[in-house]
């Protein structure tokens, strides 16, 4: 049987909610939508740890993050640690990826490409916009490039540019003054305005460029398209048309606090991010900002659309499977905050997935409890990959027929950083809670209270409840433990072999890198 071609398609901090198919009257997403209706649509498909890096380490290796060891943002991917894309690889596949990566520090040059992690060809971008991209418009659109460099990250540019370092900050200061500064001064919040890159040559539109040109170059054998986009994380800056596209007044208001100060500073600390408190209060400035965000999601639907096209032109869109999902939403002002993070709420932690293609049932809605961890054995099943190296996930493929899945608790952690520490446990009936460093707690139940107002951790009759959650928190949390590591198992004629039985006994070839 022919292998079917994987197009698999991430957005960088975008929710559930803010999708069309998971129930977002914004009509923002219109060829997902209909790639939800004729697939399949996960409805509580959790990110394992909610910040960047350390979840798209997770999808690729599907391990935990102490297990891949990017536990925060700017580290490097272990070389050694197999992703999905190596098994991909050892099974015929050619595989390109194109966009945000996220397996290095930003404050360092991008690697030249991704071969390590098992990329045939591949074109990083990240949200600095410093490298291929920024060189592309220099390249192709020289009298554009002041405007790319006015929204290139102000990053460490000694370390990304050696001794002209000090030269390409002073022309991005320049290029902001001109292109950037004017936008940003007639917006209530510096972190919302108006792109100054016109759509054509935006970051968007050449991450698509790259993966049409790949998918017209590879529609004659087995491929995998890993398409990666910055946006929509912030700054909220959609270009024209998408910054006027849709009408403020017709964005909902974020979900309120349901208190006046949390209970851990571990979430006040993180109410002011980038000074949205200027903002917080004021509806029409929060309309705005959402009806930016949503420019934004539109700008990337649009660019699916583009991906479609090409593979019904290419004849080979009745020989695909998408995957879509992303690495993790953004609270968008509901409960007082934005972004990503500690805040383990439903707008930061809940992301859609979908499934769409060759051989998946149509309209069908999933509501099996998983995380980023099953994503690895996932794609692999798709692809029909008869050996895998240990993972902590399991394949959702069995749900699209049909079967069913017992069903487990999953862990949500927060990284490792400044902010402090979160594990969150996520149970099949509906229950959420959230432990802190400093011992605080929160539960929800999700299913009674799905805009999670009401914590019942200080209600003693709910005190079994939190008893039976905190031990089944620690076993989910054992989990990782009890997998085997890629790295310790022993070897034979170069195949890595798993360890069948607690005394010496039969071992069974797997799978190993080329």
């Amino acid at each position: 049987m022919s292998k079917c071609n994987i197009v698999f398609i991430m957005a960088d901090q975008l929710g559930a909610a803010f999708l069309g198919c998971y129930g977002s009257k914004v009509p923002a997403t219109p060829n997902l939508d209909a790639l939800a209706e004729n697939g399949c649509r996960f409805d509580r498909f959790y990110a394992h740890c909610p910040v960047c890096a350390p979840n798209r380490a997770t999808i690729f290796t599907g391990r935990s993050i102490e297990v891949h060891g990017m536990t925060t943002n700017n580290l490097h991917l272990n070389k050694d640690l197999p992703t999905f894309m190596h098994v991909l690889q050892e099974e015929g596949y050619y595989t390109g990826g194109f966009g945000k990566f996220h397996f290095s520090p930003m404050q360092q040059p991008l690697p030249k490409d991704f071969s390590y992690v098992g990329y045939d060809e591949s074109v990083p971008t990240e949200d600095p916009r410093l490298g291929p991209w920024l060189e592309w418009v220099k390249r192709e659109h020289p009298d554009k490039y002041e405007r790319a460099l006015s929204v290139a990250w102000p990053m460490n540019y000694v370390g990304q540019y050696g001794e002209k370092g000090q030269d390409m900050r002073l022309l991005l200061e320049k290029a902001r003054q001109e292109y950037l500064n004017p936008n940003q001064d007639v917006s209530p919040w510096h972190h919302m305005y108006s792109s100054p890159m016109p759509k054509e040559i935006h970051q968007t539109t050449w991450i698509t460029d790259l993966g049409v040109d790949f998918i017209k170059r590879n529609s004659d054998r087995p491929f995998v398209c890993h398409l990666s986009y910055v946006d929509p994380h912030d700054p909220y800056d959609p270009p024209a048309p998408y910054d006027e596209m849709f009408d403020p007044e017709g964005m909902d208001l974020p979900i309120p606090m349901a208190v006046t100060r949390y209970k851990t500073d571990i979430l006040n600390n993180t109410l002011d991010f980038a000074g949205f408190s200027s903002i917080a209060k004021d509806d029409k400035s929060l309309q705005k900002l959402r009806s930016f965000y949503y420019g934004k999601i539109r700008f990337i639907d649009d660019q699916i659309g583009r991906i479609i096209e090409t593979l019904e032109e290419q004849g080979v869109l009745e020989e695909t499977i998408f995957v879509f999902t992303t690495d993790h939403g953004d609270m968008m002002g509901d409960h007082g905050f934005m972004t990503k993070g500690v805040k383990h709420y439903d707008s930061a932690v809940r992301c859609p997935l979908i499934i769409s293609g060759k051989g998946i049932p149509q309209g069908k809605e999933i509501g099996h409890l998983c995380s980023s961890l099953d994503l690895f054995p996932t794609i692999t099943d798709l692809a029909s990959c008869p050996d895998i190296p240990p993972v902590e996930g399991q394949s959702l493929v069995p749900l699209l027929s049909e079967k069913d899945l017992s069903a487990h608790d999953i862990l949500v952690q927060s990284p490792y950083n400044s902010e402090g520490h979160v594990d969150t446990l996520f149970t099949p009936e509906g229950w959420r809670l959230s432990v802190y460093d400093d011992a605080k707690m929160q539960l929800f139940n999700l299913l009674e209270d799905p805009k999670e107002q009401h914590d019942l951790s200080d209600d003693e009759s709910y005190n079994s409840v939190v008893r039976d959650l905190l031990i089944r928190l620690v076993l989910v949390k054992s989990q990782a433990g009890k997998t085997q590591h890629y790295g310790v198992l022993p070897r034979e004629n170069g195949k890595a072999m798993q360890v069948l039985h607690d005394i010496a006994g039969p071992m069974t070839p797997t799978w190993t890198k080329k």
